[in-house]
């Protein structure tokens, strides 16, 4: 009797560590497809050197806020575009993917109080002082010289370039905790298909969100049976961005020739925050009229357009929550939020570019990892090369 229940014991040792040594590769799902959403699945199928199945939700368009919109056929960035010379994974990236850089054009802008230029330069790069102007604020000492370049199709290759990766086009509305259930998965996330309306369910080792969670958000995901309410507050500034193919008015600035560049400093007095001349992404010159990128707080009145703009061919408009509100109150959410559930755009009330996606990104991907092999360290997918990865990922100055 006793070798016999010393034999059944023997034998259930043994199973365990055949279980435990069993190829564990995770089924991961990345809700959100923009620069964050891409970064993460890249370096995750680094870290488990490929032996990972991520399927990766986007409603939209691949590229989030990084998206095109196309003028009288031509494709000009309607989101993000400039990536800066010292943004090191975002040129890596660029590298790696052996994507074309498109120098930064120097250009004529100035800033412009509503009544008359306080300042006026031509030999910095005009988009480029526009937009971090218009995100950061009267700071432009800190930008002199720098030169950067832009680029849209980051996101785009990291994704479809990854075999590891299936794009699921559809919207997430629930992830439902499945701690409770006998389920080899944690997680279970219903989703819409693009053109239906039948909600569909799979379930995941792991859930990594990578697209904002404010309760201002076009899509909501609701968090079903966890421990803790999941709270995500602050909300995010909606950005107009109207696209204009026109000839710019220079009297109604007080100028007598347009400059390529114009920053409202006061917006007490302007609608407009600032209005700058805009390529094709393929780094074509086109002749005039040229196209007009316009950023303002509100919708552009058609009154409004008629004052700065004449030969108008074709107008376009887009609205998105580009950033957060900062405030001094802030609220800082955590990278992890339970158990193999992970939130990449955390980052974003710390700052919001594409280089800090692309750290974020970085960072879940190694949590991911790490929490991982933590739950199952005897697996064979911690081989040589995963740890090598790892431990070069987590070396590299930021």
């Amino acid at each position: 009797m006793g070798l016999h229940i010393g034999s059944l014991i023997l034998g259930v040792i043994i199973l365990q560590q055949g279980i435990s040594l069993k190829v564990h590769s995770p089924h991961v799902a990345i809700i959100g497809g923009g620069i964050g959403g891409a970064v993460t699945s890249h370096f995750l199928t680094e870290l488990f050197n490929e032996s990972v199945k991520i399927d990766l939700y986007e409603p939209k368009t691949i590229g989030g806020r990084l998206a095109t919109i196309k003028i009288d056929e031509d494709e000009i960035e309607a989101g993000g575009s400039i990536i800066h010379s010292k943004n090191m994974y975002m040129q890596r990236f660029v590298k790696l993917l052996g994507l074309e850089k498109n120098p930064s054009s120097a250009g004529t802008f100035g800033i412009w109080n509503g009544d008359e230029f306080i300042f006026k330069a031509s030999d910095w790069s005009a988009v480029s002082l526009m937009k971090l102007f218009y995100r950061y604020g009267f700071q432009l000492y800190n930008l002199k010289r720098e030169r950067e370049r832009r680029e849209k199709v980051v996101p785009e290759h990291l994704i479809y370039r990854n075999k590891k990766v299936n794009v699921v086009p559809s919207r997430v509305t629930k992830i439902r905790n499945l701690v409770n259930d006998y389920d080899s998965s944690q997680y279970e996330v219903t989703y819409i298909n693009k053109g239906s309306t039948d909600p569909m369910t799979s379930n995941y080792d792991i859930v990594i969100i990578a697209a904002p969670l404010t309760s201002d958000q076009e899509f909501q995901i609701e968090f079903a049976e966890f421990p803790d309410n999941l709270v995500f507050p602050g909300k995010y500034q909606t950005t107009y961005a109207t696209f204009i193919k026109a000839d710019l008015k220079p009297k109604y600035f007080g100028l007598q020739e347009p400059l390529d560049g114009i920053l409202s400093c006061n917006p007490n007095k302007t609608t407009i925050s600032s209005v700058g001349k805009v390529g094709p992404v393929d780094g074509s010159i086109r002749k005039d009229p040229q196209v007009w990128k316009v950023f303002s707080r509100k919708p552009l009145e058609s009154s409004l357009i008629h004052d700065m703009f004449s030969k108008v061919i074709e107008k376009k408009e887009i609205a998105w929550k580009a950033y957060p509100r900062y405030s001094t109150k802030m609220n800082f959410n955590n990278f992890k939020l339970h158990d193999a559930l992970y939130y990449v755009n955390a980052i974003e009330w710390a700052g919001s570019t594409m280089e800090m996606s692309a750290i974020a990104g970085r960072n879940v991907a190694i949590l991911t990892y790490n929490d991982f092999i933590q739950k199952f360290p005897n697996s064979i997918l911690t081989s040589k090369d995963s740890k090598d990865t790892f431990k070069k990922l987590c070396s590299e100055d930021l």
